[in-house]
C-alpha cells in the first residue's frame, strides 16, 4: 500500500487479487460496506475495454483524468500477472471506476463508525459523496477523448454492459437471487447491465432509457397514441 496525497485528498495504492487499485479511505469503506451487505446495495461501474498490451497506457491516462477531477472511492486495472487467466466473459472490463451511490445500509456513516474516533470524516458514507449524472457524463467523454487520442485498442463493449462510447460501458453489479441455488450470485452477462433495477447514477442512452422504463412499468408495447392509423 503506497499513499498518497491530491488536492488535500489521499488516495493509496493497492495491489491485490489480480488488480491493481487507486482509492481513497472511503473507497476502501465502500468495499468493506459492499462485503459486509453480501454485495446487495447499487454497485455501479464504468468499465472501460482496453486490449491487453494497452492497459499501462490507459491506466496512467484514466488515473490522470481521476486525479484531476478529484474523483473519490477508487478504480481498478487487471495486474499484468493475471492477463493470461483474465476470464473471455470479463472482456471489456480490463479498466472499472466505481461510483457510489447511497443507500439507507449507510445510514449513520457506514461501518467504519465508532472505530475509528476523530478520523470519521475520512471514513463517513452518505449522500454528500454522490457525483451528479453531468459529472460522470463528462467524465466519460473526457475519458473516451484521451483514451482516442494515445490511440489505445479497444476490446469491444463487454457482454452484458450498456455502452456509453467506444471504450466506455456501465453496469451495476449488485448480486442478484438464484432460485435454484437460494443464494444471491454475481450477475452473470446474460442478466444485462442492471439486472436488480437500481435507479441508474447517470445520464443513459435511449437503449437504456427505455430499458429502465420498461422496467419501471411506465413503457408498453403498444399505447393509444401510437396505434392509431394515420388517416
Amino acid at each position: 500500500c503506497i499513499g498518497r496525497s491530491f488536492r488535500s485528498t489521499e488516495y493509496e495504492i493497492l495491489h491485490t487479487g489480480g488488480f491493481v487499485r487507486l482509492c481513497t479511505e472511503r473507497g476502501r469503506v465502500y468495499w468493506l460496506a459492499q462485503n459486509e451487505n453480501d454485495h446487495r446495495l447499487p454497485d455501479w461501474k464504468i468499465h472501460f475495454s482496453v486490449h491487453l498490451a494497452d492497459i499501462p497506457r490507459a491506466w496512467n491516462i484514466l488515473t490522470d483524468l481521476f486525479l484531476k477531477e478529484a474523483c473519490d472511492f477508487g478504480m481498478k486495472a487487471v495486474a499484468g500477472e493475471a492477463f493470461d487467466s483474465w476470464p473471455p466473459e470479463q472482456r471489456g472490463r480490463e479498466i472499472t471506476v466505481y461510483i457510489f451511490q447511497n443507500h439507507t445500509a449507510y445510514n449513520g456513516g457506514g461501518p467504519m463508525m465508532g472505530y475509528c474516533p476523530g478520523n470519521e470524516h475520512n471514513f463517513w458514507l452518505g449522500p454528500e459523496f454522490e457525483r451528479q449524472a453531468y459529472f460522470w457524463a463528462k467524465f466519460v467523454q473526457e475519458a473516451e477523448r484521451l483514451l482516442s487520442a494515445a490511440d489505445i485498442q479497444s476490446r469491444g463493449v463487454a457482454a452484458g454492459d450498456l455502452k456509453l462510447g467506444r471504450y466506455a460501458s456501465l453496469r451495476n453489479e449488485a448480486f442478484i437471487f438464484e432460485p435454484a441455488t437460494g443464494l444471491y450470485i454475481y450477475p452473470p452477462n446474460k442478466s444485462g447491465w442492471n439486472a436488480v433495477g437500481h435507479g441508474s447514477p447517470v445520464h443513459l442512452p435511449l437503449k437504456g432509457r427505455l430499458e429502465m422504463a420498461w422496467r419501471q412499468g411506465r413503457l408498453r408495447l403498444r399505447c393509444a397514441t401510437c396505434s392509431k392509423r394515420r388517416h
